[in-house]
């Protein structure tokens, strides 16, 4: 089976549709299966949407985050490809988009492959008239991820006022869980003790912590992608 994995809090950059006209079942896919993965769309909206998909290549360089886009020119480069790259979602109807593994021999293992899905909506013409609520609209940019075959997570948090310095030193992404809830806190009230970031592998960033969860000691847990590494630790503020 796919592992899907949907984050809270993501330090990525990621553009959403309205949430009236159009859902995605994940901004953060990882899939460590050799079966397709599946972005699942769901139009709520009154009107029928076209849309189109493209991919960038993530990549870390000193820091930075690099997106190369799939174009004709680096065919041979691809890594994955989406189908399809074109749909139409009437009213009220659910679409998915699959994203498959095409490098086959040539896939890179040893390390995370990180993509960025862009779903994108497209204008069209009916009866002479332009789709004019495409306009207000903004695209999907899902994070797809096949993690490292095996991990090897190497990771350094510093506490300092109110960020979390955490640098990613390993093969693979990890979650970083701050969790000041306690066995009574009630289902409804963890959204307002506990929050999740993830740091791409070879990344450094600074997390703030959200107000309500700043203490002299903050515990955490760092977790993989599975959770096959999973490891809970106490942070004092400036150590």
């Amino acid at each position: 089976m796919n592992t899907l994995k949907s984050i809270l809090f993501i330090c990525l950059s990621l553009s959403v549709f309205d949430a009236q006209s159009m859902a995605i079942s994940s901004l953060m896919l990882t899939n460590a299966d050799s079966k397709a993965g599946v972005f699942t769309l769901d139009n709520t909206d009154e009107i029928t949407y076209f849309l189109k998909t493209s991919v960038s290549k993530v990549e870390i360089v000193d820091n930075e985050i690099i997106k190369t886009p799939y174009t004709r020119a680096n065919l041979d480069a691809w890594g994955i490809a989406t189908k399809p790259s074109k749909l139409v979602i009437e009213p009220n109807m659910v679409k998915e988009i699959q994203v498959e593994s095409i490098c086959g021999d040539k896939c890179v293992t040893d390390r995370d492959q990180v993509y960025q899905i862009n779903i994108q909506p497209v204008s069209y013409s009916t009866e002479g008239k332009e789709q004019s609520k495409i306009n207000m609209l903004f695209g999907f940019s899902p994070y797809y991820i096949v993690p490292a075959k095996q991990s090897q997570v190497e990771y350094l948090l510093e506490y300092q006022g109110e960020t979390i310095t955490a640098k990613n030193s390993g093969n693979t992404m990890i979650d970083i869980v701050i969790d000041q809830c306690r066995e009574s806190t009630q289902a409804q009230d963890k959204a307002l003790c506990k929050a999740n970031f993830t740091i791409l592998a070879g990344r450094t960033r600074d997390i703030h912590v959200p107000n309500d969860l700043q203490r002299s000691e903050l515990e955490v847990v760092v977790l993989n992608h599975d959770e096959s590494f999973k490891e809970a630790i106490t942070l004092r503020r400036g150590k």
